[in-house]
């Protein structure tokens, strides 16, 4: 009988904590999405022009 008392507090203290939680708005997951796009296609390029100098200059040095 305890375990179960127990299990509904702990049922209800996690709604009441999920309750608490604020979650993004469509508009808000739109630009977090965009901006990790743009973010990562900006490392991608600059990772890409760094190793095709690195090749380069592998290249000459061998």
């Amino acid at each position: 009988m305890n375990k179960i008392k127990a299990f509904i507090d702990y049922v209800k203290a996690a709604k009441a904590e999920l309750d608490k939680v604020i979650f993004p708005t469509p508009n808000e997951v739109k630009q977090a999405f965009i901006s990790v796009v743009v973010i990562v296609t900006v490392v991608t390029l600059f990772l890409s022009l760094v190793d095709l100098i690195m090749s380069g200059i592998l290249k000459v040095v061998l």
